[in-house]
C-alpha cells in the first residue's frame, strides 16, 4: 500500500445464514454464511462456541501464589499455569473465578480487583473470553475440590519469580503470561486502595 492510499473503512460483516454443525458436550461448532462486504459472501466461516474463562492471580501475604501444573490435551503438554476454568451459563465471571480459584487450588481471598477481559481468539471463537482477576490476601482454606476428569498439582510460587517466568516464555500459556504481567503493575495500585470488586 503507498503512503498516500487511503484504506477502505472497516465495517462489521453481516450474518446471513448461521448453523450449529456440531453440539457436543465439550465442543460446539458454528458455520455461519457472512457478507464481508456488498456482493461479497463467504459461506463456511466456521466458529468454535465456548463459555468465557475466569482466571486469577491469587496473592498471599507473603507474595506468593499458587500455580497449577496439569496436563493440556490441546497443547499435548503438561503446563505450568494460573488457576481458571470456565464460566458456568448463568454465572458471573467474579464467582466463576472464586469458585474456579478454591475448586483447583483450596485458596480463597477476601480482596478481588478485575483486571481486564482479553479476547483468547478473535478470529476463530466465539466466547472464550478471558475474564483477568487479582486477588489479594489469598490463603488456603480447604482442600481441592477437582472434576474428574481433574489431576492438578499446586505450585506455591513466589510472585516475583513467576512473573519473571512469564517474562521468560517458562510459562506457556498466553492468558497465563498475561495475567501475571498485568498483575504485577496493579499490584502496588490495588494493596495500597484494599479494592473490592
Amino acid at each position: 500500500m503507498h503512503a498516500s492510499s487511503k484504506p477502505k473503512a472497516i465495517k462489521k460483516w453481516k450474518v446471513l445464514d448461521s448453523d450449529l454443525v456440531l453440539n457436543e458436550k465439550w465442543y460446539r461448532v458454528r458455520r455461519d454464511t457472512v457478507e464481508i462486504e456488498p456482493g461479497k459472501i463467504i459461506d463456511d466461516y466456521y466458529l468454535g462456541l465456548f463459555n468465557d474463562v475466569a482466571l486469577v492471580v491469587a496473592l498471599t501475604a507473603n507474595q506468593h501464589l499458587p500455580l497449577v501444573r496439569q496436563y493440556k490435551h490441546g497443547a499435548g503438554e503438561i503446563l505450568l499455569e494460573l488457576p481458571a476454568g470456565y464460566i458456568d451459563g448463568g454465572e458471573q465471571p467474579l464467582a466463576a473465578a472464586k469458585r474456579e480459584l478454591r475448586e483447583e487450588t483450596g485458596f480463597t481471598a477476601p480482596t478481588w480487583q478485575k483486571l481486564g477481559t482479553f479476547y483468547k481468539n478473535s478470529a476463530k471463537a466465539r466466547g472464550d473470553n478471558v475474564h483477568l482477576f487479582l486477588a489479594l490476601n489469598a490463603e488456603k482454606t480447604t482442600d481441592q475440590q477437582l472434576d474428574e476428569n481433574e489431576n492438578i498439582e499446586i505450585v506455591v510460587t513466589p510472585f516475583a519469580k513467576a512473573v519473571a517466568m512469564a517474562g521468560w516464555g517458562q510459562i506457556e500459556g498466553s492468558d497465563s503470561a498475561l495475567g501475571l504481567l498485568l498483575a504485577e503493575r496493579a499490584v502496588p495500585r490495588f494493596s495500597s486502595k484494599g479494592s473490592n470488586v
